[in-house]
């Protein structure tokens, strides 16, 4: 039996942990759509998430695990409908705000 065998887990559970609103531990993540240093957009198996906020950084990402690790000064954070059916009118629509 070979147990050095990596096998890709399929996130099945979200959990969201923040410290001090400068900390943001994450799980269930499928994709990051955009991110910058004011607002990071996620694709989660809950749907869209978007951190909005001053000095965001992404510290760690790892997909294969659905876990990413965000640092800055979070201002707002909320949850939409999946952000695939919108990411290409919503694109165009941030361009010309």
């Amino acid at each position: 039996m070979i147990q050095d065998q990596v096998r890709p887990q399929t996130q099945t559970s979200h959990r969201l942990t923040m410290q001090d609103r400068e900390k943001v531990e994450l799980t269930g993540v499928t994709e990051v759509i955009s991110f910058d240093n004011r607002e990071i957009l996620l694709e989660t198996i809950q749907g869209a998430l978007r951190f909005g906020g001053e000095d965001l950084h992404v510290k760690r990402l790892t997909l294969e695990r659905g876990e990413i690790a965000i640092e800055g000064r979070i201002q707002e954070i909320s949850y939409h409908e999946s952000a695939r059916d919108k990411t290409a009118g919503s694109f165009l629509g941030r361009l010309f705000r």
